[in-house]
């Protein structure tokens, strides 16, 4: 009989950021996320701020 745990996760490999090539259209599709990302989470922020600003308006504390 063993000691060693049955099903031990095995550690991802390390790629360094040296070994990453980025090409010009893996930059310009990671630019596009990035501000898609951005633009909903501003959006998040907008409807955030505005239900605060809805609950100062009636008096509730939240």
């Amino acid at each position: 009989m063993t000691t060693a745990q049955p099903f031990v996760p095995q550690p991802a490999p390390i790629i360094g950021a040296e070994t990453f090539v980025r090409t010009p259209e893996h930059a310009q599709q990671h630019a596009q996320a990035k501000a898609r990302k951005k633009e909903r989470k501003n959006e998040r922020l907008r409807a955030f701020f505005a239900w605060c600003a809805g609950c100062r308006c009636m008096g509730g504390s939240f």
